[in-house]
């Protein structure tokens, strides 16, 4: 026998073997249907927002305004407690330190206070953390209080609005296992600035159960109220500190939570974590508070650190995305002076870029988008940057979940609060910092945060056509900061004018991929510019593997594969200082495996399977999604200038529920100049989590006129995006509440779809793709496409794709009645799979969360049985490589 001979009958047993496993015989397959198819020493200050307004927020006094006045100067400073903070000095020791400060600043403003009598106005609240005072006064006198002495400006206090089972599972941020080890934040306590914690549930007397050790009331070792772990609750806003809202109580339970006991409750990040809780709420309906509430009990919980032993600190609110704002004051120098790792929701205001007005800058802490968890994917909602009035710096700072996150619900131990947010998002980074420092409390906050962004998880497959505006350096994972602090592979460096580069090197080996991120903070809080390190990465012949050098943001990441085994040299850089002589930089590095991928490779052969070619189309390249829902049924235009046969249409969308999505789709003809209101045809399509065209096929081709038609997709369940592009020729559609019935009225949401419609069909040659990134513990899907209708296949992987039964690969099946086609890997594992009525197959394959996977390699490719095109009886796609990532 022959070598060809030889390795055909291989071929020949492994699609034996493959149909031998299979439950039906070819002619009584039953197919899954689906319908789918993816076809510097400088210092300069920044713009930042406009934080004027007309008026303060009323004040307590009929007639008056809050207002915010910030001082020139003042006569102390606050090395003395940021130095005991960071020497993790006795409680007693700061504590003293700050009743010499509330000393002070009562002296410091003293002379103020006079004046702004005579001025009929009264001081509201005095702070140390910041040089500022809140004042209610007539708005008549505000050209006199800022003629006041050591005046430097005012600003108006302003109204602030509130912007978990699988979040913390391995296919999402990983607390889990983390738990599973005794690593739960014992020692750590996380700040909670909200709407209160229920201190007293239901009336009972006691807190929560979710903050008891174990969700159990009757374990009071918590060392808190009532023996649990909230250690404080105070009341900064008007409204009691025991919770009237609700969000506060959830937000917490997501951070430092411990399971309460219903079907959808889990732990927290750090479920053995100290709770702080500091209510900013001034009324019950939508839980507003202010910039001089927020300040306050910024002041509050510096002034709390050493006591209670905060080390990071969650505020799921709005605010101003000015660093000047008092607020923002407040918090960066909470952040710098306190040793505090601080997290902000980033705003609900998306999907449109710079829709960050209403967010909080949050210079010195980090800015958390809302994620949909397992799969990723940005939140429509989640504000994307970069940051309003400052436009060169990228926002938001890196994602977590928050679509549909459990929760604790207030004075209910029996039920849930389900909600989406990125005000759910931020505490899973917030419990995240507990959880980290609880385990290695010599970790600074600046350490901490570059430690979280350098081990973040690459979401940008999840996310075509975004970037980091949307997600920041990507999802939170907890066992990978983890894995950093554990290795040893972070610290911090000083850098003058005289001295104002600092290196380290970091041992990289080939095909392994690196993350590398520092960060520094702001430290003269009274302006708009900061200092601006650069960062970059060098081998040994000098050559700059990565580089980071954004303009405006307090910390740079790299993220590189390496392309061989060496030693690399990191460059930290100072190209401008302020408010400093020395400006300290934290870094971190990651080292995971190689980062997942899918490549096609190698042709297929022409089968039976049906393509329609392209006959009309409005933006048929495609482009990127808005991200936009609508709760309807939307029909496209399209128009043709000759009568076609229509067989289907590609619609430009995805999925945004994680997987895969199955709607209703229609064709329409024309009445008047809108479209009919029974469809001419109908079927569905199924599309998936990554943005593209999508296919649908009508049962029996459609004749339809020239002039103008539409495809109707039905988009009632928002799960959905509409075919919304933010650039392109411009068209439109049409919108009706429910899917085939009813009045049509214009959309004013589409004004850029993407549609194709497909006529004639012809045969095509099979393909073979995927979607999402393979990687460990986590899926992605395998799809076969333009096959021939309800038939079976084979689907082949191998270790290779250069070597089958001891020859060469490609192996070109011509000899065996397949002129055309090739195999084109080793056919170690086979199995039986069966088309659609659409011609295609899909499979979610899930990586064992199996560390030594990272880096596995195999290839695959899919062959169809089609009898109508070769005496092999078969025909084969293109092959596909599939390398697992880390």
């Amino acid at each position: 026998m022959s070598a060809a001979a030889t390795r055909g009958r291989v071929l020949a047993l492994a699609i034996v073997a493959a149909f031998a496993t299979a439950p039906l015989g070819l002619a009584q397959a039953a197919p899954k249907t689906t319908s789918g198819q993816r076809l510097a020493p400088l210092e300069l200050d920044a713009p930042v927002s406009d934080e004027s307004s007309v008026h303060g927020i009323p004040g307590a006094r009929p007639g008056t305004e809050r207002w915010i006045v910030h001082f020139a100067s003042r006569s102390f400073e606050l090395d003395a407690f940021r130095t005991a903070i960071l020497a993790r000095r006795p409680a007693v020791e700061v504590n003293a330190i700050v009743a010499d400060l509330e000393r002070a600043v009562v002296v410091d403003q003293a002379g103020f206070a006079g004046e702004l009598e005579r001025l009929r106005g009264t001081i509201v609240a005095q702070w140390w953390l910041i040089n500022a005072a809140a004042v209610d006064i007539d708005p008549a006198q505000l050209d006199a209080l800022r003629a006041l002495r050591n005046v430097a400006s005012v600003e108006p206090d302003r109204l602030v609005e509130l912007a978990i089972r699988t979040a913390t599972n391995a296919n999402n941020h990983n607390a889990d296992v983390l738990q599973a080890q005794g690593h739960r934040g014992l020692g750590a306590t996380v700040g909670i600035m909200d709407t209160g914690q229920d201190s007293n549930m239901n009336g009972t007397g006691r807190p929560h159960r979710v903050y008891y050790v174990n969700g159990d009331p009757n374990n009071q070792t918590g060392g808190g109220l009532g023996g649990s772990r909230l250690l404080i609750n105070r009341q900064i806003g008007a409204l009691n500190a025991d919770d009237q809202n609700g969000h506060g109580t959830g937000v917490a339970s997501i951070s430092a939570g411990a399971n309460w006991g219903t079907g959808g409750a889990d732990d927290g990040h750090a479920p053995l974590a100290g709770i702080a809780g500091y209510a900013i709420a001034n009324q019950v309906s939508g839980g507003a508070s202010s910039s001089t509430t927020m300040a306050s009990a910024w002041q509050s919980m510096a002034a709390d650190r050493a006591q209670y032993g905060i080390v990071a600190a969650n505020l799921s609110y709005g605010g101003s995305p000015s660093p000047t704002n008092s607020a923002q004051r407040a918090l960066d120098s909470a952040a710098l002076n306190a040793d505090i790792m601080i997290c902000v929701a980033a705003g609900n205001s998306g999907p449109a870029a710079g829709s960050t007005s209403g967010s909080q800058g949050a210079a010195n802490g980090l800015a958390v988008a809302a994620l949909h968890p397992t799969s990723f994917v940005v939140a429509d909602f989640s504000s994307r940057g970069p940051l309003s009035g400052d436009t060169t710096r990228f926002y938001p700072d890196l994602g977590a979940c928050g679509v549909d996150t459990v929760m604790a619900a207030r004075n209910d131990e029996t039920g849930d609060f389900t909600a989406s947010g990125t005000s759910m998002a931020s505490p899973q980074v917030a419990g995240a910092a507990t959880q980290l420092r609880g385990r290695f409390p010599a970790l600074t906050a600046l350490e901490t945060k570059a430690i979280l962004l350098s081990s973040t998880y690459d979401v940008s497959a999840s996310n075509p056509g975004l970037d980091r505006n949307a997600f920041g350096m990507g999802a939170l994972k907890n066992d990978r900061a983890h894995t950093v602090a554990a290795a040893g592979h972070f610290g911090t460096r000083a850098l003058t004018t005289a001295a104002p580069l600092q290196t380290f090197t970091v041992p990289v080996v080939a095909g392994r991929n690196y993350g590398i991120a520092i960060a520094w903070y702001r430290i003269a809080l009274t302006t708009t510019g900061w200092s601006n390190v650069d960062l970059s990465v060098r081998n040994a012949s000098g050559a700059t593997v990565a580089s980071s050098a954004t303009p405006r943001n307090l910390y740079e990441m790299v993220r590189f594969d390496a392309t061989a085994t060496e030693t690399l040299t990191v460059r930290i850089s100072l190209t401008s200082i302020s408010g400093t002589t020395s400006q300290n930089v934290a870094f971190a590095w990651f080292e995971g495996p190689p980062r997942g991928r899918l490549e096609p490779f190698g042709a297929g052969c022409i089968g039976s399977g049906p393509i329609g070619p392209l006959c009309a189309s409005f933006n048929g390249a495609g482009g990127t999604l808005t991200n936009q829902t609508s709760a309807a049924e939307l029909a496209y235009d399209l128009t043709t200038t000759i009568p076609l046969t229509l067989a289907g249409f590609e619609i430009f969308s995805a999925s945004n529920t994680g997987s895969p999505v199955t709607v209703s789709a229609a064709l329409y003809g024309v009445t008047g100049i809108e479209p009919t209101t029974t469809p001419l045809a109908t079927t569905t399509v199924t599309i998936g989590t990554t943005p593209g065209f999508w296919r649908g096929t009508f049962a029996t081709p459609v004749n339809i006129p020239l002039g103008r038609f539409w495809i109707g997709i039905d988009h009632g369940a928002t799960t959905t995006w509409v075919s919304q592009l933010t650039a392109g020729t411009a068209n439109g559609a049409y919108s009706r509440p429910a899917f085939g019935a009813g009045a049509w009225t214009r959309s004013s949401l589409v004004t850029r779809s993407s549609v194709r419609a497909t006529c004639a069909l012809v045969p095509a040659v099979p393909s073979f793709t995927g979607t999402g990134t393979p990687t460990i513990g986590r899926a992605f899907e395998l799809v076969a496409s333009r096959a021939k209708p309800g038939t079976a296949g084979v689907l082949a992987y191998g270790f290779s794709n250069s070597v089958f039964a001891g020859g060469p690969l490609p192996f070109p099946l011509a000899a065996f009645g397949a002129p055309g086609c090739s195999l084109l890997t080793s056919t170690d594992v086979t199995s039986v799979i069966f088309t659609s009525p659409m011609g295609e197959w899909r499979s979610v394959l899930n990586v064992p969360l199996d560390p030594a996977l990272g880096g596995a390699e195999f290839f695959g490719q899919v062959l169809i049985a089609d009898r109508d095109v070769n005496a092999l009886g078969f025909v084969t796609s293109n092959g596909l490589r599939i390398v697992i990532g880390g």
